[in-house]
């Protein structure tokens, strides 16, 4: 019975020394794979506005893609690297100040993983660069855009001739304000599918207002005859279903309503004037207009892609733009 006792113990002995074998061989293979890929400085990551950069945060350095197909991202070498495992953003080239009341690291990518042990100060300070959440500072680095201010209007001078409220801007406290800083290079168009019988735009303001149950946030919502603004505009929301690609990133987020009480052909004419003002503040083309489907491939603006009766089309839509722009 003792030996039997003792058989059991050193079994049980070497069990555990195998399990603590195997966890030590992953903590190895981990650090093999960090330390494989050499260093990098700052300057190899302002890269062309046209490229992406991705990181599965494992990477001493990003990697630089030519294309991104919604499923993958197209690596400059010709290599395929699926969104699953990789985040990707953008650098799209501006020019404005930010302004900070408190130091902030500096990133050597714009990636959370890539902080460095370096502040820069508080201040004001001219970006060339916008990728995700994080802004490039000349001569500098990467910083968070989150808790800046930028030189951007936060609205727009109404020249629609539409009522433009802003009675339920949704609350700073709220998780659905990023407070990420923005400069818009896209305006994008949605629509809410809501067809209930008064899912207007004031509805819809009050749902991001008193906290929407779903993650989303948009900054405009339009109908037949009003418009609410519920974020600032040089403010990140989350409506485009990119991550951090420029859609999330870069994009104003214009909402029509479909309520089947309301005049929908009314409502995207309405969309369309507010589009209109919006490119010309901003001094953007209506070749920088987005549909929501662009981004992400979601049927959206479903009533213009499927050429719903009482809808116009997309490039309808787009003409209509233009044209308004002219008298803006």
């Amino acid at each position: 019975m003792t030996m039997q006792w003792k058989k059991d113990k050193l079994m049980k002995h070497q069990k555990l020394t195998i399990k603590q074998k195997r966890i030590l061989k992953n903590i190895l293979v981990v650090v093999l794979l960090i330390i494989s890929f050499p260093s990098y400085t700052p300057t190899q990551v302002i890269i062309k506005s046209d490229h992406i950069l991705i990181s599965n945060h494992l990477l001493s350095r990003p990697i630089e893609c030519s294309s991104f197909d919604r499923l993958t991202y197209t690596g400059l070498d010709g290599k395929k690297y699926s969104h699953n495992s990789y985040v990707g953003v953008q650098p799209l080239t501006i020019s404005n100040t930010i302004s900070f009341n408190s130091s902030k690291t500096l990133y050597s990518a714009p990636f959370s993983y890539y902080a460095t042990s370096n502040t820069v100060p508080a201040g004001s300070y001219h970006v060339t660069k916008e990728a995700g959440r994080y802004m490039y500072i000349e001569g500098k680095g990467w910083v968070s855009s989150q808790y800046v201010s930028i030189d951007v209007n936060d609205s727009i001078e109404n020249t629609t001739g539409i009522p433009l409220y802003k009675d339920y801007m949704i609350p700073d406290s709220s998780s659905h304000r990023t407070h990420y800083a923005m400069r818009p290079l896209y305006i994008t168009i949605h629509t809410t599918d809501n067809t209930n019988r008064g899912a207007n735009a004031l509805s819809h303001a009050k749902l991001q207002y008193t906290g929407n149950v779903r993650s989303a946030s948009w900054h405009y919502t339009v109908d037949d005859h009003s418009i609410y603004q519920s974020l600032p505009l040089n403010q990140q929301a989350g409506h485009a279903g990119d991550g951090v690609m420029p859609g999330n990133s870069a994009s104003i987020a214009i909402e029509i309503c479909v309520n089947s009480d309301g005049h929908l052909y009314i409502a995207e004419k309405n969309a369309a004037k507010l589009a209109a003002a919006l490119l010309k503040q901003y001094n953007l083309s209506v070749d920088q207009l987005r549909m929501h489907h662009d981004w992400s491939g979601k049927e959206c603006p479903r009533p213009m892609i499927e050429g719903q009766s009482g809808s116009m089309n997309w490039d309808s839509f787009k003409r209509q733009v233009y044209n308004y722009m002219r008298t803006v």
